[in-house]
C-alpha cells in the first residue's frame, strides 16, 4: 500500500492535516503518516528568564510538545473518520523526511507545511522546503498559508 509522509509543523497543523485528509479520502489506499519531527530545543519556548534546563526537562518539554501537535492533527483524522500512524522524531525535520523515504519505498507522496517570507514575496518557499523540493524523488505537496 502506498504511503503519503505528512511532516507536521507546530503553527499549521489544521491546514496540513485537512488537506492531508482531503487526499486521503480521495484515494482511500493511501497510507498516511504523522511525523512530527524537531530537535529537542526547538520545542522549549523561548520565554525571557529561561535558563539552562537538565535533560529530563528537555526531553518532556519535547514530548509534551509532540502530543500536542500530533493530538491536534489525529483530532482533525478522526473527526473526518479517517485513520493515520504518528510517528515522533527527535530530530532535524529536513533529515528525518529525507532518511524515512530512503528506507522505505513504499513512500509515494510527502506533504510538507509552508507559510513562506512574512512580506510581498509570501510565495517563496522556506529554505527547508527548497531543500525538500530539490533532493527528494517523490513528488512534494506545499500546503500554503497567506504571509
Amino acid at each position: 500500500m502506498p504511503k503519503c509522509l505528512v511532516l507536521l509543523h507546530e503553527e499549521l497543523v489544521a491546514e496540513i492535516a485537512s488537506t492531508a485528509v482531503k487526499l486521503v479520502k480521495a484515494n482511500p489506499n493511501l497510507e498516511m503518516v504523522l511525523l512530527y519531527a524537531a530537535t529537542p530545543q526547538e520545542s522549549v519556548p523561548s520565554l525571557p528568564g529561561v535558563g539552562w534546563l537538565v535533560q529530563e526537562e528537555l526531553g518532556r518539554q519535547f514530548q509534551l510538545r509532540a502530543d500536542e501537535v500530533i493530538g491536534g492533527a489525529l483530532a482533525i483524522f478522526r473527526a473526518a473518520g479517517v485513520g493515520a500512524r504518528s510517528l515522533v522524531l527527535a530530530e532535524e525535520p529536513v533529515r528525518a523526511v529525507e532518511r524515512l523515504v530512503a528506507s522505505d519505498p513504499d513512500y509515494a507522496l510527502v506533504v510538507v507545511g509552508d507559510w513562506g517570507t512574512r512580506s510581498r514575496w509570501h510565495y517563496v518557499l522556506s529554505s527547508e522546503v527548497y531543500h525538500l523540493s530539490h533532493t527528494l524523488a517523490l513528488p512534494l505537496l506545499v500546503v500554503k498559508t497567506p504571509g
